[in-house]
């Protein structure tokens, strides 16, 4: 019980901006893009830079890899979930929803709280490849289709993650280290990053109507992306163990908690992009935080 105390009291702050963001959304008070905007186009590629910068060769090498891996193999478990209960939805937003993992704003404060501030940069490294998948592959899958293969590039190229992970290669290459004045100002961003990514969705709800939700199509699908998170998860720990053996203990448990975190914030945008079912990809998010609460206390017992 005592790790499930230190786990819920170090992210419950962060839970707080869930409400006040529902509440700021229903005032009309604060455009959502004021909070997205500094998020996606300054606060993560800062933290992208220093952590890269931060994290061993080893780590760079192997962690990316395994998350970019992870996300791609979730499209199997979606193709069952598009074939059987969910054949009626879009399949472009069935996918992002199993591929897209909360890693950045959920994840910060989790790993904070369970593995202390150190752990952040691993899992930094962890949202490198799945940001890589996500904001790449994904981002151009969905919108190729609405738009042609011509301006779904130009728009992928448009992401600012992908520059921030090229000017991070780059300068890891040539062993440049973050400097150390730095540090105090990143901590202060993984703060804000956290709370910030909980407020947005906090506003993305703001609309919502409990009623008349299927709650049972709700429950079949956390089940079915849960258990083949983990079952995909696994077996890219033991390939790793057997063949690579580069991480440490820590950055196993990690990455063994990335299938038990919630679904991806922007898979809201994306449904609001395709037209399909926004307010649903909403609620969806919302319950995929709260059963992630839930698994995660389980998980933590054996950890």
């Amino acid at each position: 019980m005592e790790k499930i105390a230190e786990f819920l009291g170090g992210i419950g702050p962060y839970l707080l901006f869930l409400p006040l963001g529902f509440w700021l959304s229903k005032k009309e008070w604060v455009p959502k893009k004021y909070i997205t905007s500094p998020l996606i186009y300054v606060l993560m590629p800062v933290l992208v830079v220093n952590h890269v910068l931060e994290a061993e060769e080893d780590t760079i090498m192997v962690l990316p890899v395994m998350s970019f891996f992870l996300a791609l193999l979730m499209n199997v478990p979606a193709l069952l979930a598009n074939k059987t209960f969910a054949s009626e939805e879009n399949p472009y937003l069935v996918k992002s929803s199993f591929s897209f993992f909360n890693v950045a704003f959920f994840g910060i404060p989790t790993v904070m709280a369970l593995f202390g501030e150190q752990a952040v940069t691993s899992l930094i490294t962890i949202y490198v490849g799945t940001a890589l998948y996500g904001d790449l592959i994904g981002y151009y899958q969905v919108s190729k289709s609405k738009n042609g293969t011509k301006e779904s590039i130009i728009k992928t190229l448009k992401v600012p993650f992908l520059y921030a992970f090229i000017i991070a290669v780059i300068l890891k290459v040539l062993d440049v280290g973050p400097p150390e004045e730095a540090e105090p100002v990143t901590d202060v961003f993984s703060y804000i990053v956290s709370a910030a990514g909980m407020l947005i969705i906090g506003m993305n709800v703001s609309n919502l109507k409990i009623k008349g939700i299927d709650w049972k199509y709700l429950n079949k699908f956390m089940a079915l992306r849960t258990v083949g998170g983990i079952i995909i998860t696994a077996a890219i720990l033991a390939l790793e163990y057997a063949f690579v053996d580069k991480l440490d203990e820590e950055e196993r448990q990690l990455l063994a908690l990335i299938p038990l975190f919630p679904i991806a914030a922007n898979i809201t945008v994306f449904a609001s992009f395709l037209g399909s079912k926004e307010k649903e990809s909403g609620l969806l998010v919302l319950y995929s935080m709260a059963v992630s609460l839930v698994l995660i206390c389980i998980a933590i017992q054996f950890f």
